[in-house]
């Protein structure tokens, strides 16, 4: 295995500059012996935001363009049906791979890359972070001292809530084949077994639920896993897309037992002793108990030292995969045996496979595109038809007969809605996105009506100015350049400014939004750029633009945790922006659908140059809303209320902390902001009302019944495997 030289600095290149990579990049800085040369995207404007981010000097769009840059290891991080390809490609260069989980989705692809890897002679690793959580290097060193003797049965929990199944994010690599959640998500616990018992030597599954997520989409949630490996006996809970968080790792040995809680960072174990039962017992728990408070201050510590700028970020999943970063490089330039090779990550796709061999259901293939064709008399090209909106737009453009194109990132899980009207000849289907100008153009040629429905949100300035505001301008100019004779813009009331103090009884429809948008939150200052850029081009070069702001939008497909209620410190403990007692601007997404299809073929121009609220009154205030849903959920669900001044007391003194720590990139906490999303002013919404015909659900019962009922519906069925 070639290494670099001892006096020179291990160099390295990232590739893929998705949400994991600012986590590796983070981390390599601080990495001694490392120097960051690269970042590599197919997406180059991505790979040039990182690098620019990161301070990494050179941002490239292929593997190819790393060679001249003499890297020595590269970081793969792209999704995992890719680890193949990239990391074949990376070796065949002769640079080494440090590869995310997991190495490859077969035994067989991954003996594939370590065979070349040896061949090649360069390094080949994978990122087992799991193993290097605190508590479980806690747990490992406890059991090589013999604490509770020699290993029989290990117990794991993994019930962890899924941030794209909540959001329907269905086209994610996780749900594109029934068998890849546990190549995306059990990795962690099987290369923990591997550690603690070996390698797989039988496995059994049992299956507790499943559910289609679209027709033929199935997805299995809720699994029981036991079988042996090579130095004992094991069984897993898997509960993915879970409300509660549970993960534990339990080792019962000849001796005692250990237990680690890998979502709070806890370890607590119990050992025999001399005493009678009844003392025995006592010291069982009171040990216990004192060895959780003693974890439960460390976090607590660590956090507030990070917090004060005394220590280093020591959270459980950072500390991780510090660990692992670092003891793969620390390995490497030692010439050392790596803590994960290309043979553990056999292992653990081992463990992997014998999980998923029961499965043989495939989820449908990636729909095949037909040739998008000329655009039809009349034609509305709908951007974003795949979100949470676009779906009902879609269904009343079908259920009207409207010809439509959309442009789509990826083929997989398209709503079968959308594949049966292209099928049909209803719709054309143009693969492409809004940094995609041939597509676009493509798509936009001999269009009646743009539909602008994409968000294009980001965690800086800079990608939402990039995605959302830059994108949309490009957008609407591509359309004045093809002759769309209407452009429609789907922005949000977050737009306007909401507080009680805007001088205001009511807000009207109007082009004016708020004027400090600096104040604002990042998705409410891209909406006001955005909406701005697109006013610029109708008074300058007359775009024909309408504009259409939504209020609180829900329905099915809407998370129980809406942010429009307050802020979800819990997905059952609501704390009001305000004192949640004044009605709120809800909004039924399928009105909201209907007013911008009403919008989009509405005859005249007498819309063109103007903004329409869209907001129903069905008077009901946050306390009343979250008190309606645990109503029909029957669950345990809180709205705490606060009052404006104080949560911006807790916000600046939190701030302050920061402040004194040395946290240099801690902005101070919008007072404005906070209080437009107490939502305390009332909007009219005469435009929608009195030129489009709009009448939404507003009636109380009826709303809860049809709409926040509709928030709680679960579409799992139960399977038995």
């Amino acid at each position: 295995m070639r290494r670099p030289q001892s006096s020179s600095k291990t160099r390295v290149a990232v590739v893929g500059a998705g949400f994991i990579a600012d986590f590796h990049l983070e981390i390599l800085r601080g990495t001694p012996d490392v120097e960051l040369v690269a970042v590599c995207d197919a997406d180059l404007v991505k790979a040039q935001s990182s690098a620019r981010r990161h301070k990494v000097p050179h941002a490239v769009g292929s593997i190819a363009q790393l060679a001249p840059l003499s890297i020595d290891v590269a970081h793969v991080l792209v999704p995992p049906n890719l680890h193949l390809a990239v990391t074949r490609e990376l070796l065949e260069l002769g640079i080494g791979a440090f590869v995310e989980k997991p190495l490859a989705l077969s035994t067989a692809d991954a003996a594939t890359l370590r065979e070349l890897a040896e061949a090649r002679g360069v390094v080949l690793g994978v990122n087992h972070n799991a193993v290097f959580h605190p508590a479980f290097q806690g747990l490992l060193q406890r059991l090589r001292s013999g604490e509770i003797g020699h290993v029989e049965h290990v117990r794991v929990c993994l019930s962890v809530p899924l941030r794209q199944l909540d959001a329907g994010d269905f086209s994610h690599w996780m749900f594109r084949e029934p068998r890849n959640i546990i190549f995306e998500q059990c990795p962690h616990p099987f290369a923990q077994l591997v550690e603690l018992v070996g390698g797989v030597r039988v496995l059994h599954t049992t299956m507790l639920g499943s559910r289609e997520l679209q027709p033929g989409q199935m997805f299995h949630e809720r699994w029981v896993v036991a079988g042996r490996g090579e130095r004992g006996s094991v069984e897993l809970y898997l509960h993915f897309g879970a409300a509660f968080t549970r993960s534990t790792l339990e080792v019962f040995g000849s001796d005692g037992s250990l237990e680690a809680d890998l979502f709070h960072n806890h370890l607590a174990g119990e050992t025999k002793t001399l005493y009678l039962d009844f003392w025995n017992s006592f010291l069982a728990g009171w040990r216990r108990g004192g060895e959780l408070r003693r974890s439960a201050r460390a976090v607590l510590a660590d956090y507030l030292k990070l917090t004060l700028g005394l220590g280093a970020r020591q959270d459980a999943f950072f500390a991780g995969m510090r660990g692992s970063i670092r003891a793969f490089h620390a390995a490497y330039r030692a010439g050392a045996p790596l803590p994960a090779d290309g043979r553990t990550g056999e292992q653990v796709l081992a463990w992997c496979e014998a999980a998923t061999s029961w499965i043989t259901e495939k989820a449908p293939p990636a729909a095949a595109l037909p040739p998008a064709g000329a655009a039809r008399p009349g034609e509305i090209v709908v951007l974003g038809g795949t979100g949470f909106i676009g779906k009902r737009v879609l269904a009343l453009l079908v259920e009207r007969g409207v010809p439509f194109t959309v442009v789509v990132r990826r083929a997989h899980a398209l709503p079968p809605l959308l594949l049966e009207a292209a099928q049909r000849g209803q719709a054309r289907l143009v693969r492409g996105s809004l940094e995609d100008a041939s597509s676009l153009r493509e798509a936009l040629t001999g269009a009646a009506c743009v539909m602008q429905l994409a968000t294009g949100n980001g965690p800086t300035w800079e990608v939402v100015q990039r995605a959302m505001v830059d994108g949309t301008r490009a957008v609407a100019e591509l359309a004045l350049e093809c002759g769309v004779r209407r452009f429609v813009f789907a922005s949000t009331i977050a737009a306007l400014y909401l507080g009680a103090d805007c001088g205001s009884s009511e807000i009207a429809d109007s082009l004016d939004t708020d004027p400090q948008p600096d104040g604002r939150s990042l998705y409410a200052r891209g909406k006001i750029a955005t909406e701005r850029a697109l006013v610029e081009l109708h008074r300058t070069k007359g775009l024909p633009l309408v504009i259409a702001r939504p209020g609180v939008v829900l329905g099915r497909g809407t998370a129980l945790q809406h942010s429009g209620l307050g802020l979800w410190v819990r997905d059952n403990h609501c704390v009001g922006w305000g004192l949640g007692d004044k009605p709120l601007p809800l909004v039924w997404v399928d009105d909201v659908a209907s007013a911008l299809v009403s919008a989009a073929l509405h005859k005249s121009d007498e819309l063109h140059g103007k903004a329409f609220n869209l907001c129903a009154k069905p008077g009901l205030t946050a306390q009343q809303a979250v008190a309606a849903l645990r109503e029909v959920t029957g669950r345990g669900l809180h709205f705490h209320p606060r009052s404006l001044l104080l949560s911006q007391s807790m916000e600046v003194g939190k701030w302050l902390v920061k402040k004194v720590g040395g946290r240099k990139d801690a902005a101070f906490p919008s007072y404005r902001d906070l209080k437009s999303r107490e939502l305390a002013v009332p909007l009219r919404c005469d435009l929608a009302r009195s030129v489009l015909g709009w009448k939404p659900l507003e009636e109380r019962q009826a709303f809860v019944e049809r709409v926040l009922a509709a928030m709680t519906i679960d579409d799992t069925t139960p399977n038995v495997g």
